[in-house]
């Protein structure tokens, strides 16, 4: 359980500050590309971490994982009051999403984002797009 809350909370919080899609393992074009599921994780830090640690980890597992996954379109990564974090992750389909979930767990460029994470506080939606107005 341990281990898909971390998979799950590593691929969120990957999604920190949206980057530039050029940086993007599959070298993207001008072309857009559709929305299939946008995964919507809430969490809190473990105390200790400030919150300019945290988002430093983030870019960096942004930047060194997640830019570099089949189907990652766009993160973007929020904090609402000085403790809950929104990272909402746009992806162009669910098996994208799972594949990525899956390699995470293997990947070291993820700890030590996942390592700043409260996982008893982490809620995590997979969702549907019913309107995009990009």
């Amino acid at each position: 359980m341990k281990k898909t809350i971390l998979t799950v909370m590593t691929i969120a919080s990957l999604t920190a500050c949206n980057q530039s899609k050029t940086e993007n393992h599959n070298v993207m074009t001008e072309q857009k590309q559709t929305v299939g599921l946008v995964e919507i994780t809430t969490f809190k830090l473990n105390n200790g971490v400030s919150s300019a640690d945290f988002v430093k980890s983030a870019e960096q597992m942004q930047n060194d994982f997640l830019k570099r996954q089949e189907g990652f379109i766009k993160r973007t990564l929020t904090q609402s009051g000085d403790t809950l974090w929104t990272d909402i992750v746009y992806w162009t389909n669910k098996e994208s999403h799972s594949q990525a979930m899956k390699l995470a767990e293997k990947t070291e460029a993820v700890i030590p984002f996942m390592e700043k994470i409260d996982f008893n506080s982490v809620k995590m939606d997979l969702t549907n797009p019913m309107l995009n107005n990009e």
